[in-house]
């Protein structure tokens, strides 16, 4: 039994992490070259692409459409959303039991109207300024590749933000009376697990809210629809690589550590068992012949290894 403990402890340790994942890798490049290759172009292209530069002249014309479309954005925006507030909230109180609407709560509610198309009217404004201004420089220029960067790493903090608030619900109903009981540990790593999978749902659904994004910012930029349709596809490459190589680290840490657990447990009971079997050693017992005297007892006399 001991021999075969030891040995399954040996077949544990013997494990090779870094050989299987050196030995996996070379087995998905020998195989699928394409979508590696697309897989290296995308980190490249997230890690190193900048844009275009632009002219001194197009860098003025987009600062100055800028400062139009922001001054609108401040001023004109900012009053007629505020307004818009305010109609609605009144529409809100001027309202009867049970959702009862008069004639003075309908006057409100047209003036909730009004207020919404002014509202509209002015981003509307404030948009074709704005694509004014970007369509001076373009997508693929240095500033519209600065939106798309910052596009992405919103909707990336978005993702693991809600990972975070899942998981910590996650752990509140874990916590609250009545639950399984569980160890600490088990605890613990049912929380990493459960993490790594919101993580996993969080930053897919922000990755396809970003997506949405850049497809906005392109018409916001006013590009034709091949050099749309290209620069869609090369972000698309970039983002696939960036989330996807992120989780592969995620999941490979997660099963590194797994290993590494495994490991130790098996080693602590293979000690366990070898201290147990040296503290229990089993008494022997030997009968001589001859009477009740001499100091012992019913003629036995009990050695002890």
């Amino acid at each position: 039994m001991a021999e075969r403990k030891n040995d399954a402890v040996q077949k544990i340790d013997d494990i090779d992490i870094l050989g299987i994942v050196t030995t996996g890798a070379k087995s998905v490049v020998k195989n699928h070259p394409v979508k590696v290759s697309t897989w290296v172009l995308g980190l490249l292209l997230a890690a190193l692409a900048t844009g275009f530069t632009v002219s001194d002249v197009q860098k003025e014309a987009y600062s100055i459409a800028l400062s139009q479309a922001q001054d609108v954005d401040s001023t004109e925006l900012d009053k007629a959303l505020r307004n818009l507030h305010h109609a609605e909230q009144r529409h809100y109180e001027a309202k009867g039991w049970f959702w009862s609407c008069d004639a003075r709560c309908q006057a409100m509610a047209d003036k909730v109207e009004m207020a919404r198309s002014n509202a509209a009217r002015v981003q509307a404004k404030r948009d074709a300024l704005l694509t004014e201004a970007r369509m001076e420089v373009g997508i693929w220029s240095t500033f519209g590749v600065t939106d798309v960067r910052a596009s992405f790493w919103s909707a990336w903090k978005s993702g693991k933000d809600w990972a975070a608030r899942w998981t910590m619900m996650d752990a509140f109903m874990m916590m609250m009376p009545g639950s399984r009981e569980e160890t600490a540990m088990q605890m613990i790593l049912k929380l990493v697990m459960q993490y790594v999978i919101n993580l996993t749902m969080g930053l897919v659904g922000a990755f396809f809210f970003f997506l949405y994004n850049v497809y906005a910012l392109i018409c916001s930029y006013g590009e034709p629809t091949l050099s749309g349709i290209a620069f869609f596809l090369l972000v698309l490459v970039a983002g696939v690589a960036t989330v996807g190589t992120y989780l592969v680290a995620i999941y490979g840490t997660i099963a590194g550590g797994g290993v590494y657990l495994v490991k130790q447990a098996a080693k602590q009971a293979a000690m366990q068992d070898g201290q147990g079997g040296q503290r229990a050693r089993p008494q022997r017992v030997q009968y001589q012949p001859g009477g009740y005297g001499g100091g012992r007892v019913g003629g036995m006399r009990t050695h002890y290894d």
